[in-house]
């Protein structure tokens, strides 16, 4: 009796360890996403994912700091090679491309890309092109279409993409170029519209991940690794609005 005593006891003060826990800092663009591959992650695999997101100019701050994740899952690859140059992760990939959206608010649909010709004095949103790169993207487009002097002085910019979306979405601003993926996470206004800006127009947005070479659960990071290229994970990426990457990424 006393033998289970304190093999009881032993239970109650020993903490819980987290193994089965992988810990991944991800862009906000896919941070929805991911809360639905983490379900599926978690019905193939057995294991949880504690998920933090942010802008992708943010979370690599962090990590450079030394913030305790495992995986980060970022917007680019510039962050995530920078990382690994810096010997701070290992095993760079691209795990999805981005695709680059006008949401325009009270503009019918079949006008919605003329939008950007004939704004007026009304505003259009975007991330934080320092921090965020579909913000980076954004503007990229707008020089290259030769809109950056037509939006002069009236862009407003969110700290990531998730933030210029909600600047469109409650009004502060007409319109927006968002993240695609980011229409399938919100209820748009009704008066809304949306244009697919044709990936050829627009700086790719290839989003990297990296293995963070601190991280104690190298094995839970090849599983996810591997669970990342499953056909599973592969269409729920595409039904969230992302391209999946080229071989020769």
């Amino acid at each position: 009796m006393a033998k289970i005593t304190w093999l009881l006891l032993l239970l109650l003060f020993t903490p819980l360890t987290d193994a089965g826990q992988l810990r991944v800092a991800v862009a906000s663009n896919f941070a929805k996403t991911l809360e639905q591959l983490a379900l599926l992650f978690k019905q193939q695999h057995g294991h949880d994912l504690r998920i933090s997101h942010g802008s992708t100019g943010q979370l690599f701050a962090q990590l450079r700091q030394g913030a305790p994740h495992d995986v980060f899952m970022a917007a680019d690859t510039t962050r995530p090679q920078r990382l690994v140059t810096a010997g701070l992760a290992t095993d760079m990939r691209v795990y999805a491309r981005g695709q680059l959206v006008l949401l325009v608010n009270h503009q019918p649909a079949a006008q919605c890309a003329d939008w950007l010709n004939q704004p007026g004095d009304e505003y259009l949103a975007l991330a934080n092109p320092e921090l965020a790169p579909y913000g980076l993207a954004a503007r990229k487009y707008l020089v290259n279409q030769q809109l950056d002097k037509t939006f002069s002085g009236r862009l407003v910019m969110g700290e990531n993409v998730a933030q210029a979306a909600h600047l469109v979405i409650s009004g502060n601003a007409r319109g927006g170029l968002l993240a695609a993926s980011l229409l399938h996470q919100v209820r748009l206004p009704e008066t809304s519209c949306t244009w697919l800006i044709p990936p050829a127009e627009h700086h790719p947005v290839r989003q990297g991940m990296v293995a963070m070479t601190g991280s104690e659960r190298r094995a839970l990071i090849d599983e996810f690794y591997v669970f990342m290229q499953s056909a599973q994970a592969r269409e729920l990426m595409i039904d969230h609005g992302y391209l999946m990457a080229a071989e020769d990424d």
